[in-house]
């Protein structure tokens, strides 16, 4: 907003800050000077930030009321008035994202502990900054605006990433639990725009290094316990299609911890084992050396052939509950079996189509590889009504659906689905789904062939395993370069 004039000599009076006659044509100082006179008498405005002007006029008001006038001129109290004033702005903007309940846009679907963040907030920078950055992409994700970002929210995301640099070159601030949140923090906003600047490391990467130290030190904080535990879920999902995590061998000491509800009480399990961290922890494994662990994929199969028709009938009681009382605890309850649901398929897709690509295929396969596939289309439709944070889940069933699926009609039915679901999201995130879905198919490719995995050489910018790329980051299928799902399978 303008501030008011307060000056209307010429221009060169002004610079050198002597008192101008305003005299017509030339004020006498031009005139001795033999100097050309502009701008005389012209109204001259300085805009100003509304938000940092609110919050100088509390510093300037909070002054007035504390201080004596001869102490107001640099006064450090003002200076801390002023930041203070900017961190309460930032908790309040986080806070009121934090207040919307909408199971579309919840931010709480990231972690419960999202409500305690503002508590933390300037107590480090790389949070202070990572939150900023998610306040300034949080309208154009509900917008639908991801390929058009504002320049203040991009500056603000930059800034973020070189503020999260800097704690991280630090060995006591790499430590410190609002760093593990400022990386998660920005791995959110990397998913919902498709910006990774031109980070060597993903975020995902990042936070599997922080998780591994913090896991080899005891901490009495439950608010670390409580991140830790879950991060570990989007770390180890992240790691199934990015070889390039390595989880240490702290992530195969973690607890006795389950994903998801608990299975039902006919069942002999307290929890579906399938998804206990100890048992997703080995998933990324499996499937980067699945000639070393073809036995051990076998057995996770059968297990999962076991618990999908309980958590299956799990949803539908609660799909009932939550058509009968429209609340949000029936909400939420529906939501987090859906999400258990598509990891359980996810998972079993993989391991069904490599079993399969092993000729261990016993006669029933192919068969429960369909029914699983309309499964995970079935539910992305149910979900969609949560779309975009409530579901957004259904591209880690919907990818294994179209790579693990020979039936051309299947794997139409997906791609319309993750479609729908594409436009949440950039057209970068978009990109990264069918470059994951060719990836998995090419690897179940290489099996067939009797070959092992892809070498971690062989995951770079123009490449990712059996994937190559152009230079800007599309598929090269046939000659072609592609965007998205056209090219025909040979």
């Amino acid at each position: 907003m303008p501030g008011v004039p307060s000056y209307r000599g010429c221009d060169a009076c002004r610079k050198q800050k002597k008192k101008c006659d305003m005299a017509s044509p030339t004020c006498s100082r031009c005139s001795r000077l033999n100097i050309a006179c502009v701008g005389c008498g012209q109204l001259r405005y300085k805009f100003k930030d509304q938000t940092e002007l609110q919050a100088e006029r509390l510093s300037k008001k909070s002054r007035g009321r504390s201080s004596p006038p001869e102490a107001r001129s640099a006064s450090p109290s003002s200076i801390t008035s002023l930041v203070s004033n900017k961190q309460t702005a930032r908790s309040v903007a986080f806070v009121s994202l934090l207040d919307v309940t909408d199971p579309s846009y919840d931010l709480r679907c990231y972690g419960g502990w999202f409500k305690d963040l503002p508590r933390r907030l300037g107590t480090n920078k790389a949070l202070d900054a990572a939150v900023e950055a998610m306040v300034g992409f949080y309208p154009h994700m509900r917008r639908h605006e991801q390929a058009s970002l504002s320049r203040d929210s991009l500056f603000k995301y930059v800034n973020a990433l070189q503020a999260l640099r800097t704690s991280l070159n630090d060995p006591q601030l790499a430590q410190k639990p609002e760093t593990l949140c400022a990386v998660y923090v920005l791995m959110i906003c990397q998913g919902w725009t498709g910006k990774d600047t031109d980070q060597r490391m993903s975020h995902g990467e990042g936070l599997a290094h922080l998780l591994d130290a913090a896991a080899s030190r005891k901490s009495r904080d439950p608010f670390e316990e409580n991140i830790r535990d879950t991060l570990y879920v989007p770390v180890i999902l992240e790691a199934i299609f990015n070889p390039r995590i390595r989880l240490s061998r702290w992530f195969s000491k973690l607890k006795a911890r389950a994903y998801g509800p608990a299975a039902p009480i006919a069942s002999t399990a307290r929890n579906y084992i399938s998804l206990e961290l100890k048992s997703l922890v080995h998933i990324p494994d499996l499937i980067r050396e699945p000639f070393e662990h073809k036995d051990e994929i076998a057995i996770a199969y059968e297990r999962m052939r076991l618990e999908i028709p309980l958590l299956k009938r799990g949803l539908g009681v609660a799909d009932a509950l939550a058509s009968e009382s429209q609340t949000d605890a029936t909400t939420k309850i529906r939501i987090q079996y859906q999400v258990s649901y598509g990891l359980l398929l996810g998972c079993a897709l993989m391991f069904n189509g490599y079993l399969r690509a092993f000729g261990a295929d016993d006669g029933n396969m192919v068969v429960e590889s369909d029914m699983m596939a309309n499964e995970a289309i079935k539910l992305a439709h149910a979900a969609s009504q949560y779309r975009p944070l409530g579901a957004s889940f259904i591209p880690l069933c919907l990818i294994p659906a179209w790579a693990a699926s020979d039936d051309a009609e299947i794997q139409r039915r997906v791609i319309e689905a993750l479609e729908i679901y594409q436009d949440d999201f950039s057209p970068l995130t978009g990109r990264s789904w069918y470059i994951m879905a060719y990836w998995l198919r090419g690897e179940m490719d290489l099996i067939r062939r009797g070959l092992h995995s892809s070498p971690l050489e062989n995951y770079t910018s123009r490449r990712w395993g059996t994937v190559v790329l152009d230079e800007n980051g599309d598929v090269l299928c046939g000659g072609e370069t592609s965007n998205w799902f056209c090219c025909q399978e040979s």
